[in-house]
Order: structure tokens, then C-alpha cells, then sequence
């Protein structure tokens, strides 16, 4: 397989990491060839030396600029900056033929991400490090589901509050915390994962109605908190609650299908799988307090594994052959549209739909959560 020339575009916490699997050769796939941004201290940490050989890069602008002079020859960037960032830097990365591997989210607005994809050529590889999407957990839950064996998804509980983080953590860099630098709170850069694996499993909701608490737990402007309420038009209900502020926190995922249960919790996966559709037993049974009888097992699965090192061998494979992504470009869209409309709901009071993508309701959604956004972040359109 081509060994693509890679760029990694903000060396910080993960971009440090993605470095170090490149020059350790655990991504066959993809050879180190630039970085930008560089921290001493993170390289310290990973105990990673950069070969003096390799160009180091003040800026992704710098990098590009390298790119346009020839001076640096590239194939594929994996961008691993602040989310505010990612649609200028890939898009300036596929105006130049380079395959983009981005970092969670695609943005701060939905309509970020649509640009990013829209703008894509088709000759070009363009994903998402959705990392959990390669656990073995999540894989599973979303082949029962899908699989037709327990039904349609009636109800949907997702708790996960062990996203703990102390006042250090927003102290620590200035722009967290904030709406116009970090854009928003726990909803945007705790769990985009979650909703990317949400509507991943159980598909996306119709509608929405959100509550975000900013600041109940830490000086901050944005939400530390946030219950949301989302109905699927098969006539499905969802909640989902997430908190920075409370130990030791759970997370729990809570799936009921017509014909059992689902549930995951301290990585244990347990299946109730009833006899007969709970339908039969509510039509035509001759018995008032009659319960449904039903077979419990725990299903054998694991969050082990290399997660970071599935996504990158993927993406290098999936620019040289077919091979499909674990997560592609379009995939960025959706977790976007999902937080954009609970932060929306939240801040107008009501219930909000969902548009499809590419739908004519799209544009009119965009519009109304950028002009809440801008608000809060007191710019001016």
C-alpha cells in the first residue's frame, strides 16, 4: 500500500499522539511528513523525539504556503485544532488535493461541516476520528439493533455524566470555556462522540427539545450541563443527559425495542431479548398483571483495543482503494445538527425539528442557530 506524506496539523494532546503512531510506523499507511504547532511539553510527555529532518511549521497557513512554493510535498493532513478552525484549514487542505482525516466536531455550526463537505472533491478522502465507532462495544449495539432481532426502538436513555472536569481545566487554556473561542460547552467538546454514536445506532431524531445549564458548576459562559428530549417519527422518545460537574458520574445507554432491552454500562453489555413480541402480550393477553417472560444474557464484549489506530489505518486504506470509512466526511454533519439543535431549543424555549440534510429547511436552521451563537458570542453578522 502508497504510504501517504502526512501532515499533522496542531501538536497538541492528540496531535502529539497521532505523530508518535505515524513515526513508530503503527499506521503502515501513512508516513510523517510535516507538523505544525509543536509543544515541548506534550512531546516530553509521549517521550517523542521529532527527527531533525522533519519540517516544523508555525502554522497551518505556513504549511500551506510551503505546499504552494514546493517546498513541501503532501498527500493527506490530519487536523487536530481548535474546532473553530477546521473548516478554513480543510478546506484549504482540499483546495490543494489532500486528503483530510479532521478531529471531533467539524465545527461549531452544522453549517461548517456541510461547507467542508460540499467542497470535497470526489477524487479526494475526507473522515472523521469518531474513534468509538471502532470499539467492539459499539459495534455490537449497533448490529443488535439494526439486526431486526429485538424490534423497533421504542425509548432511548443515554446517561453520561463521567465526564468530570475541575476549574483547572477551563483555567488551563483561556479560549475553554468561553462561546466566541471554544463555541460552546459539554455539549460540543465532551459529547460529540455520543451523539455521533446516538444517531450512529439509533438514527437521527425528528425533533428536539433541549436544556443547557452555562456555568452550574464552574465560572464558565457556556453549558456544564444539558438534558435533552428527542422523539424519532417512528414514534421513538429519547433522553439524553451529560454533565462536567458530577462524581463520580455514570454512563449508562438504555435502548428498549418491542422485543427487549438493551443495556451498557462499566462496559458490560446485557441483552433481554422477550419470548414473543410485548405487542402480543398486551393484545391478546386474558390476564391483568400477566409479565412479559423474557431471556437476560450478558453478551461478551470489550472497549479494548487501538480505536485511534482503526481510524487512521482506515482512512490511509481508504485513500489508495475503496475501502469504506468508519467514519466519513458526511457523518461530521450530523452530530453537528443534533447539538446545533439542542443549544437551539434550549435558547428559544422550544421544541425544535431536525432537518435532513440537504433539505430546503436546512439553510433556515443553520440561519437560526448562527444568530443565537453570535449573540452569545457577542459578534455581529
Amino acid at each position: 500500500m502508497k504510504s501517504l506524506k502526512t501532515a499533522v496539523i496542531g501538536m497538541g494532546n492528540m496531535g502529539s499522539q497521532y505523530a508518535a503512531f505515524l513515526l513508530t510506523g503503527q499506521v503502515p499507511g501513512m508516513e510523517l511528513a510535516a507538523v505544525t504547532r509543536v509543544r515541548p511539553e506534550r512531546l516530553a510527555a509521549l517521550n517523542l523525539i521529532l527527527p531533525e529532518s522533519l519540517p516544523v511549521y508555525p502554522s497551518a497557513e505556513a504549511l500551506f504556503a510551503a505546499c504552494d512554493t514546493g517546498a513541501l510535498k503532501l498527500d493527506a493532513v490530519i487536523i487536530v485544532t481548535p474546532h473553530r478552525l477546521h473548516q478554513e484549514q480543510a478546506l484549504a487542505a482540499m483546495k490543494r488535493g489532500l486528503h483530510v482525516l479532521c478531529d471531533k466536531p467539524a465545527g461549531i455550526a452544522s453549517s461548517q461541516a456541510r461547507i467542508m463537505e460540499e467542497a470535497c472533491p470526489q477524487n479526494l478522502t475526507y473522515a472523521f476520528i469518531f474513534q468509538k465507532r471502532a470499539l467492539p462495544a459499539y459495534q455490537e449495539i449497533r448490529r443488535l439493533v439494526q439486526s431486526g432481532i429485538y424490534g423497533r426502538i421504542k425509548r432511548i436513555s443515554w446517561t453520561v455524566t463521567d465526564w468530570y472536569r475541575p476549574n483547572f481545566y477551563y483555567e488551563e487554556v483561556p479560549w475553554r470555556g468561553t462561546w466566541k473561542l471554544d463555541g460552546g460547552g459539554t455539549l460540543l467538546n465532551q459529547c460529540p462522540h455520543n451523539l455521533d454514536l446516538l444517531q450512529w445506532i439509533c438514527g437521527m431524531p425528528a425533533r428536539v427539545q433541549g436544556f443547557c445549564h452555562n456555568g452550574k458548576y464552574h465560572p464558565i459562559e457556556v453549558e456544564d450541563e444539558v438534558t435533552a428530549y428527542m422523539e424519532w417519527d417512528n414514534g421513538a422518545t429519547g433522553i439524553f443527559t451529560a454533565s462536567t460537574g458530577e462524581a463520580p458520574g455514570v454512563n449508562r445507554l438504555e435502548i428498549a425495542l418491542d422485543n427487549g432491552l438493551l443495556v451498557y454500562e462499566q462496559e458490560q453489555l446485557t441483552a433481554s431479548l422477550l419470548d414473543k413480541p410485548e405487542q402480543e402480550y398486551r393484545l391478546h393477553s386474558s390476564a391483568s398483571f400477566i409479565y412479559p417472560k423474557y431471556r437476560r444474557e450478558i453478551i461478551p464484549t470489550t472497549e479494548d483495543g487501538q480505536p485511534y489506530l482503526d481510524i487512521l489505518n482506515n482512512f490511509a486504506a481508504a485513500a489508495v482503494s475503496p475501502a469504506p470509512l468508519i467514519a466519513p466526511g458526511a457523518e461530521g454533519r450530523k452530530s453537528l445538527l443534533l447539538s446545533n439543535a439542542i443549544y437551539l431549543s434550549s435558547w428559544t424555549g422550544k421544541m425544535v425539528s431536525i432537518p435532513q440534510p440537504g433539505s430546503a429547511k436546512e439553510r433556515e436552521f443553520e440561519e437560526a442557530f448562527s444568530t443565537e451563537w453570535r449573540m452569545r458570542a457577542g459578534e455581529t453578522k
